[in-house]
């Protein structure tokens, strides 16, 4: 079968871009708990601190104060921050690689991650909502802006995976049944 071009397959372009937008995001913003301070340029810490100043996000700036997120109140996040480093971003590579080829086998890793990220991205969102109420409504919009697609696309592509997934089994069973 020839393989359909990126374009031509609307969802998968999405989660595409949703992949290639995610790793600068991760590498320059998410990962900088995980590098010595002495490798981070002063500019990277600085975007990290604006994002804080304007946006009053609980999480980021725990992670900016040096809070051991392996203990304590945020231990929950200090988890999903591992998570990412260790299992979502190796998927935001692999999916990309997967998705320009048309590879179906991608499907079943694409579904972990996106069960896996809507699960742990609902309880961020939930915490600052929940937690923080001294947020200004402009602090809890961008907040929200910015979390909300986060929890949504994966939330998509679970579903959508999912289905892509239950029609290939569905197919395969009647295919055996007619042999």
């Amino acid at each position: 079968m020839a393989r359909v071009p990126l374009s031509s397959r609307p969802l998968d372009f999405v989660y595409f871009c949703f992949f290639l937008n995610h790793i600068p995001a991760s590498i320059l913003l998410d990962f900088q708990k995980f590098y010595p301070a002495a490798y981070v340029p002063s500019s990277i810490v600085g975007i990290r601190q604006w994002w804080i100043d304007i946006s009053a996000d609980p999480l980021v700036a725990a992670a900016a104060r040096g809070d051991n997120l392996l203990h304590g109140e945020l231990v929950w996040f200090g988890c999903f921050a591992w998570l990412e480093l260790l299992f979502q971003f190796p998927v935001f590579i692999l999916g990309m690689r997967g998705l320009w080829n048309g590879s179906r086998s991608i499907y079943v890793l694409m579904l972990a991650y996106g069960a896996s990220t809507a699960t742990t991205v609902l309880p961020c969102i939930v915490y600052f909502l929940q937690e923080h109420p001294n947020m200004t409504p402009t602090q809890r919009l961008m907040l929200l802006s910015s979390y909300v697609p986060f929890f949504l696309v994966p939330l998509m592509m679970t579903v959508d995976i999912g289905f892509r997934l239950y029609n290939i089994v569905a197919s395969a069973e009647v295919k055996e049944k007619t042999e």
